[in-house]
């Protein structure tokens, strides 16, 4: 998708040079290299080759390896968003259990050819930004387990997805992927401040919410008569277990939970 409208250039919010030494801003040479990784998964990088059209950064294929193996296991229901010419599409149905079923998005209508209800892969076409699209499409095939964005890319439709499908359109455990997060550090990308790298930066915080009002471990210390019965967290606080950091790749996974975690301070042996 060609991003129209205002173009917004990255800039680093903090000051990270401020609290590192100098030497980690030390200039690094990283050079171009036709090797292969030496943690390249076989079985899913001989899918990825056969497969036609399937372009992906070949550093992707260890990550997606790590994250989809709790998924070879049963059958799951997958959201790619994100088409173009199939080709990721077919990979996830060749590596996924066989009896997963696999939806895929698009805006472009050239993409309902890759729709094959017969295979369990379902491709509807409507814009990833669209709240009624998509509410419509979890109605129709979810909550999914596993949800990949491989669509547009622009800041604002990519948050779009995410506020329309984590709490609602996914399970919980499930996975929530956005690769190709390198897009927002290109202005042909940005059409706003506020990038979906920043907004998660900032699930990190919100992830801890619980701690953000008590200074203390004692307030959250089994036995102990400063300990706190219940905190009030953001939604979000509740649903978000783990967030991975990879290079262009962010894992964020939904595990719902209803209490606060605790720790326990064993008593002094006796002498």
């Amino acid at each position: 998708m060609r991003l129209r409208g205002k173009r917004h250039e990255f800039r680093m919010p903090r000051s990270p040079s401020r609290h590192l030494d100098a030497d980690f801003f030390s200039p690094t040479v990283l050079s171009a290299t036709d090797e292969w990784p030496s943690d390249l998964p076989k079985t899913l990088y001989e899918i990825w080759r056969k497969v036609p059209e399937a372009h992906k950064w070949i550093h992707y294929l260890a990550l997606y390896a790590a994250a989809a193996a709790p998924f070879r296991e049963r059958p799951i229901r997958m959201l790619e968003i994100g088409v173009y010419r199939g080709g990721s599409l077919k990979m996830w149905k060749r590596y996924l259990h066989p009896g997963s079923q696999i939806v895929a998005i698009d805006i472009d209508p050239a993409c309902q050819q890759y729709d094959s209800p017969d295979d369990n892969v379902h491709v509807r076409i409507g814009d990833q930004s669209d709240g009624e699209f998509l509410r419509a499409l979890v109605a129709e095939f979810g909550p999914f387990d596993f949800i990949l964005d491989d669509g547009s890319h622009i800041s604002s439709l990519t948050i779009a997805s995410f506020n329309h499908l984590f709490l609602d359109g996914l399970e919980s455990p499930g996975l929530y992927l956005v690769e190709d997060t390198h897009a927002a550090y290109w202005r042909t990308h940005r059409d706003q401040a506020y990038s979906f790298m920043d907004l998660a930066k900032d699930l990190v915080d919100l992830m801890h919410s619980h701690y953000q009002e008590r200074d203390s471990e004692l307030f959250f210390r089994r036995g102990a008569p400063e300990r706190v019965e219940s905190v009030t967290v953001p939604r979000i606080c509740a649903e978000i277990s783990d967030i991975e950091f990879h290079d262009s790749i962010v894992l964020i996974h939904k595990r719902r939970r209803e209490n606060l975690p605790s720790t326990i301070h064993p008593p002094a042996a006796a002498e």
